[in-house]
This record gives structure tokens, sequence and C-alpha cells, in this order.
């Protein structure tokens, strides 16, 4: 089977309820079609359009650049506006008493194309459908939220607690990846053989118009590289820092999969931060739990149920770090909050459609922050799969987050990862800059 041939094989519809919209109100909706553009380059097309300043623009969600996705956008005393491009389509939707946030958002509605399914990779669908209809599945973070990896960046949050600022500041600005285009090489690679020397550093930010004024800092302050992270941009410090929380959360739950299910009775999907587990059939848990998982907070010390702070305790060890080392301090913007997630989801209104010419359709929808692609990946368990090259599909769809999102949206990474690493074997790490600066474990 493969998925995400063509754009238009992955279709993502924002679903907001219908009270936010008004008959007359002081802020202008408009409905954004795209593709082959993030949200936020949208944004700044509607802007242009609407008169406004990109950040009066509100919206209660990123969606991703893969696919055809529909979402709603709100400017206040907006003008009405129309444009029909082959990637992008704006249009007037009505009128909103507020701009929009991602609690206006009850989640997204997908549709995805499947092209040259098997007879047995469809049976395996069908059969996956009526399971995950029945017992849901692991509400795993996708790997759409960790851009961090497929950027070459690995865990800037972990390296923050465990106070290796010059490290962490390293990693994020010069952190070379495969996935970087031509111009991004040249300015890491500038950075990289000036590193020490700010001042040619921020020659090289200023051509080309990056992390000016972290150098700028580092200039008066050399040696403050905690201080330097005030200059990154407060998005881009919050999709490390819930990209790091989650995978921690991740790597939990799959642990408690993998503890409360046979080895026949669960299977293992590839995932570029780590393996994830899926059962089979229902998915065992306390009912203390009453179906949450916390996503922690600083040293674990809001997870109540001793068996999830131990499942979490667990997971920080293999990072490195033991349950009171949980924690950032000194940094801003890097203050971890805790929050329950729900440790399972069903997607509602599921079907499976096959139309004359051949293509399998899967339909669902999905509550805001749970991922599309971890659906398909437990419908269709690995083994049911002709072997194929393992590649991203991006999610496309409103990621999830821990409160406190600016505008209003909830932040996460906007595309894949790493390379997975084989299923029987556990996953590399991802490639770290060379040590240096500040080594201590405090500020």
């Amino acid at each position: 089977m493969k998925l995400k041939q063509e754009p238009q094989d992955f279709r993502v519809r924002e679903l907001i309820g219908d009270s936010f919209f008004k008959d007359r109100g002081r802020f202008q909706v408009y409905r954004v079609t795209k593709k082959k553009l993030t949200s936020l380059e949208a944004a700044g097309r509607l802007a242009d359009l609407a008169g406004v300043a990109q950040s009066e623009v509100a919206m209660a969600g990123l969606k991703d650049r893969q696919g055809v996705t529909v979402q709603f956008m709100t400017v206040k005393g907006g003008r009405p506006v129309f444009l029909k491009t082959p990637e992008l389509r704006i249009e007037t939707a009505g009128f909103a008493s507020r701009e929009i946030t991602s609690s206006d958002s009850e989640g997204n509605a997908f549709e995805i194309t499947v092209r040259k399914m098997s007879d047995e990779e469809r049976e395996a669908l069908v059969k996956g459908a009526a399971e995950v209809k029945a017992y849901g599945l692991p509400n795993y973070f996708g790997e759409q939220r960790f851009g961090n990896l497929r950027h070459g960046q690995g865990w800037i949050a972990r390296d923050l607690a465990l106070g290796k600022h010059e490290v962490a500041l390293r990693a994020l600005i010069a952190g070379k990846s495969e996935h970087d285009d031509a111009r991004n090489s040249r300015f890491k690679r500038s950075i990289e053989g000036a590193w020490g020397d700010w001042r040619s550093c921020r020659e090289f930010a200023g051509r080309f118009g990056n992390y000016i004024s972290v150098f700028q800092h580092l200039i008066k302050h050399e040696d403050d590289f905690a201080g330097a992270f005030r200059f990154v941009k407060s998005q881009l410090r919050l999709i490390h820092l819930y990209a790091w929380q989650s995978h921690v959360w991740n790597r939990a739950v799959a642990a408690h999969v993998e503890s409360v299910t046979r080895p026949e009775e669960r299977f293992m999907v590839a995932a570029p931060e780590g393996r994830l587990i899926f059962a089979r059939g229902e998915l065992k848990s306390d009912p203390k739990w009453k179906g949450m998982f916390r996503l922690p907070g600083p040293g674990l010390d809001d997870v109540k149920h001793p068996a999830q702070r131990d499942l979490l305790a667990l997971a920080l060890r293999q990072e490195g770090l033991q349950p009171h080392e949980f924690r950032i301090e000194g940094v801003s913007g890097f203050q971890l909050k805790g929050e329950d997630r729900p440790l399972l989801v069903t997607p509602r209104n599921l079907r499976i459609d096959t139309p004359a010419n051949g293509q399998t359709i899967v339909s669902f929808e999905l509550p805001r922050g749970s991922y599309a692609t971890l659906v398909m990946s437990r419908l269709v368990p690995p083994e049911a799969r002709r072997p194929a090259p393992y590649r991203d599909h991006p999610d496309g769809g409103q990621r999830g987050g821990p409160r406190g999102a600016p505008r209003g949206a909830s932040r996460s990474g906007t595309r894949g990862g790493e390379r997975a690493a084989p299923p029987d074997r556990p996953p590399r790490k991802p490639k770290r800059p060379p040590p240096g600066g500040n080594r201590s474990r405090k500020n």
C-alpha cells in the first residue's frame, strides 16, 4: 500500500463549533484552504490582503504544508477577502465576537487515500478498523511533534535540564540535518566554523537573517548561554519544550502497553523518537486513572498515580535524568506545565470506502492533539504490509500541547523526524553537537 502519493491524498478539515460563528462581530473569520504551504505562510498572505500585520492573524492550530488542509483564521476588523490560486484559497466565512483560539477547535476530519493495496492489506485494514472502533488506540504523539529530530537538533530541552546550555544553543542553531536546504546548510556551516567568535557569528547571522539578537547578547555576555535563549522566538522554544515532554510521555505509555499485553497481543511500529507499541485488543489500565495518563510537570511532582510515576521515572532514567531533574530553571520560555492527556483515542465516524477506481479511502475524525498517521499505523500492522522503504508521512492535523501556547494555537514540531530504527533494536540516539560550555547541572 502507498500513502501520500499526491497532495490531495491527505485531506484535513478543521472542525470549529457552530457557536463560534456570529451574524456580526468585531472579528472577520476566513476559511483558508492550502496546499504546499504552512499555516504561517498562509497567514502572511492573509495579512497582506486584509491590510494588517501577520501578528494580528489568529488561528486555532497549525497545519503542515503537506496535503490539502482547511482551517479558519480571524482578524479584528478585517476586510472581506477572496483569493484563489493553485496552492491557496482564502474566502470570508463570517464573523466572530473574539479571535479564534485552540479552545474553539473540536478536532479535525481526515480523508486519506490509500493506493495500491493488496488483498491482504485491505483485509487487515477492515479487521484493524473493527478493533479500533471497539478498543481505540494509544494516544501517542506523532512524528510531526518531533521536528527537532528531523532538523538534527536532538533534545534541546533535555540538554537544558542537564545544565548544558551551550550544547543546547549550539545544537539549536547549528545542528545539521540531511533535510537542510542549501541556504540553511551554508548558514549552519558558517556558525559552526565560527562558534566562540561571537562577532563573526553575528556577522553571519546578519547575512542570513537568523539569530542576530542571540549573538549580540553573547558579544556583551560571553558565557551567558542560558540568557541567550531569551532571544530565540517563543514559538521555537515551545516547540522544543513540548517535543521533549511528549517524548517522555510516549516512552512511558509504550512501556505501559508492553507491560500489560502478551507478545502475541501487541505489535510495534518504528517511529523517529522510539518504538510505539499497540495492543491488538483492549488495553488494560488502572480504573483509578480514569482513562488519563499524566503529561508530567516539573519533577513529576504533579503525577499522582504511583504506576504512572514509575513509568515516567523509567523513561527519564533512560534519558539520563532522575525524576527531580525533570525541570528547566533559569532559561526563559522553557517552563514545564503538566496536564492530563487521554491514554486512548477512538476515531469518530471511521469509514472505509472503495470507489470504482480501486483506491481505498479512509475517513475519520480526531480530537485536537491526536494524530492521523498513528491511526493509519494501527489500522494496518507492519506484518500485514508489503515491504517498502521507510518514509515520513506528515500528519497535517492540529497539534495538541500543554496550555499556554501563544495566540491561542497549540504548538508543536511541524515535520517528521530521523530515520527510525528497526523494531528489533532500540532506536539510535540523535546526533548531538560537540560538548562545550556550561556542563554543570545548575545555572
